[in-house]
């Protein structure tokens, strides 16, 4: 049997997969042997040279946004991710991150204990007050104009390459971003533009992302104008049109192999916390040496098979190689 850190280390001529295998009920499966994988990279079969299926230690980056849209149940959400930081091993390290404008305060890896405690100092970012209307004031109200969500995505992929350990990002947000306001347009202009920027740092950084999305009801675009009526009356025909960055949000999310979890009540939350941790727990980390092969840092496709049937594979779709390798 080699070594754990053989695989959780990069060398320099492995490919490294994390592989979460599940059933057609969606339950995770554990407890395969090495000889069930197959692995092909651009469609030739490689050998599987490591494996591991037992649990291993991790580091664990917990992401807030802590964006006007989020303050309401941010309390929840902190008790929570407590209750995950818990459950923790003792081996495994935390890093504390949160965001709405801009990314606030990276805590550096820490203990549970530690962690817990910056848990609890997380609050909102500052922002203006709703005023209630008055005689000859018509008050107003304060739409989510602060998260700046792909930014922060960014900076998780920038900051935290797993290149040497295994490095999974569990995201507490409602992926919006409402950096571009609005506007459809440009929101779907926002989200083309970085797009295809932020599908490529994910596959790079070979961090799992695991959004646990809360799934606001916030306004984007403008509502139809209100039915003419011979009554006063606030009935709407139509409806508001979808946000154009929600599919990219869970691209991002596939493409670094992870899956998003949604969450509308506080048992949902528990449970989209539960399965995130249970995703990482029941990985199987597989390693390859990586084939010498001509075109540069071009995307090399991976797919990993179980020899079994009725079960469901999820990895990374690909990697993109380091030059210098």
């Amino acid at each position: 049997m080699f070594a754990q850190d053989e695989v959780i280390r990069v060398d320099t001529a492995l490919v490294n997969r994390e592989v979460v295998v599940k059933d057609r009920q969606g339950q995770r499966v554990r407890g395969l042997a090495k000889e069930t994988f197959e692995v092909y990279e651009d469609g030739a079969r490689q050998e599987i040279t490591h494996f591991v299926a037992e649990e291993r230690s991790l580091r664990l980056v917990l992401f807030f946004d802590v964006s006007i849209s989020m303050e309401a149940v941010l309390p929840t959400i902190k008790q929570e991710a407590i209750a995950l930081v818990k459950h923790l091993r003792p081996d495994d390290a935390i890093n504390i991150v949160s965001f709405a404008s801009q990314v606030q305060n990276p805590s550096g890896w820490l203990s549970r204990e530690r962690a817990t405690e910056v848990i609890r100092n997380i609050v909102s970012e500052p922002h203006a007050q709703p005023v209630t209307a008055s005689m000859g004031e018509p008050g107003y109200r304060i739409g989510d104009s602060n998260t700046y969500l792909y930014e922060a995505l960014r900076y998780i992929f920038d900051n935290f390459k797993a290149d040497s350990d295994r490095i999974a990002v569990v995201m507490f947000s409602d992926g919006v971003d409402t950096a571009a306001g609005r506007a459809v347009p440009n929101i779907k202009r926002r989200a083309d533009e970085i797009g295809k920027e932020l599908i490529q740092r994910a596959q790079e950084s070979w961090a799992l992302v695991y959004p646990v999305r809360f799934k606001t009801e916030q306004v984007i675009g403008d509502l139809p104008a209100a039915a003419r009526r011979p009554f006063p009356s606030v009935i709407r025909i139509g409806s508001a049109p979808d946000d154009p960055g929600r599919g990219l949000f869970e691209k991002i999310a596939a493409a670094s192999g992870g899956e998003v979890f949604e969450w509308t009540t506080r048992q949902d939350l528990m449970a989209a916390v539960e399965n995130a941790l249970e995703d990482l727990r029941s990985q199987y980390a597989i390693a390859y040496r990586q084939p010498h092969m001509n075109g540069g840092k071009r995307f090399r496709h991976v797919k990993v098979r179980v020899k079994l049937a009725n079960l469901v594979v999820r990895t990374r779709e690909g990697y993109f190689p380091d030059e210098r390798k």
